[in-house]
């Protein structure tokens, strides 16, 4: 059991690793993500928060920077 639950959670930091690395290469990738309606407010606020928790803990300052302007621009964009 514990060797799957650690396959799971590596599965997931690929996951987070792979959308950083997205949103830093591809800003339209970033600009679609602000702008989409098919997940809800709430959903990109954690979706983000969860992303920004991982690059605190890797040390991935630039990132950190990037995420943070992003949820500005969606908070900005849901009022």
């Amino acid at each position: 059991m514990d060797n799957k639950l650690g396959k799971l959670i590596d599965f997931y930091d690929l996951i987070l690793l792979d959308s950083l690395k997205m949103f830093m290469k591809i800003q339209k990738s970033k600009d679609e993500y602000i702008q989409m309606d098919e997940i809800s407010f709430e959903g990109k606020i954690w979706d983000l928060d969860e992303l920004l928790k991982y690059a605190e803990y890797n040390e991935l300052y630039e990132e950190c920077s990037i995420l943070v302007d992003m949820k500005k621009q969606i908070v900005a964009n849901n009022k």
